[in-house]
């Protein structure tokens, strides 16, 4: 086994009994291809084509560390339905390009966590499922609701369910990190906005202005006007709304944003 590359940020999953219920999560079906992020030595991969991957879906493998993917391009050469990429993944995803749905599974790099997230949701077309084993307390902050809500819950929520599925303890890493870990499932809204890069990058900004001083009221952020224009009370923080009413809120305050696509 190669040695971890700390600047990557490199915690190989040891436990396959946590890989296995990845797998099942993220509900591998007929007509849809996966994206796998970082499968470092192949355990996922290993389980999703020994068991889910059907004959006419496509398994996108993309690893940056040149070593690893040596070693998978290897391990799945005679895997015609296998397609092992050596690039970063946040260079890759603004690429992909799949007129089939898809879904995309992953143990993820801690400290890029929200980036991936952000690449995800600004993909060209978004993924019905992602399973996610990412830090146990950003997990915890991508599932909050209100009266916990932040940021990234609110961001992430505006265009999927978050389910939080399991704690997955720090030992079952190789190396073992400081922190345990978390798996979240996010599956496509059925009412997710048709959302353009303009929609989005506002979203960003109007969420960040939001959360900009999460212990002040709304009305030390927002203009009175703005508020009443919502129907928002003044006098609440930004973690008492949830993603829906954040959007409603966005919606009325930028009409013209919200109608392209």
């Amino acid at each position: 086994m190669y040695k971890p590359i700390k600047e990557l940020g490199q915690n190989f999953l040891t436990d396959s009994r946590v890989a296995r219920s990845m797998v099942e999560a993220v509900e591998v079906g007929n007509d849809m291809d996966l994206i796998e992020i970082g499968p470092g030595h192949g355990m996922l991969t290993e389980l999703i084509v020994r068991q889910t991957l059907p004959l006419d879906s496509t398994l996108y493998a993309v690893e940056l560390d040149r070593r690893l993917y040596g070693k998978l391009s290897h391990m799945f050469l005679e895997e015609p339905n296998v397609k092992v990429i050596c690039e970063n993944v946040l260079d890759y995803l603004p690429k992909f390009d799949c007129k089939r749905n898809f879904s995309v599974i992953g143990s993820l790099p801690y400290y890029i966590t929200s980036p991936i997230l952000h690449k995800i949701i600004k993909m060209k077309k978004l993924p019905n499922i992602c399973v996610f084993l990412v830090q146990k307390e950003v997990a915890l902050k991508i599932s909050s609701k209100a009266p916990d809500s932040s940021y990234l819950s609110s961001f992430i929520q505006t265009f999927y369910d978050v389910s939080y599925l399991e704690k997955v303890d720090a030992k079952k890493f190789n190396p073992v990190p400081e922190v345990d870990g978390g798996i979240i499932k996010l599956k496509k809204r059925m009412n997710a906005p048709q959302a353009g890069p303009m929609f989005i990058e506002k979203l960003e900004g109007f969420l960040h202005r939001a959360y900009s001083h999460p212990r002040k009221m709304l009305n030390k952020i927002f203009k009175q006007d703005e508020l009443l224009k919502a129907g928002i009370k003044p006098d609440i923080r930004a973690q008492n709304l949830n993603a829906d009413e954040w959007l409603n809120m966005f919606k009325c305050l930028y009409p013209e944003i919200t109608h392209e696509v």
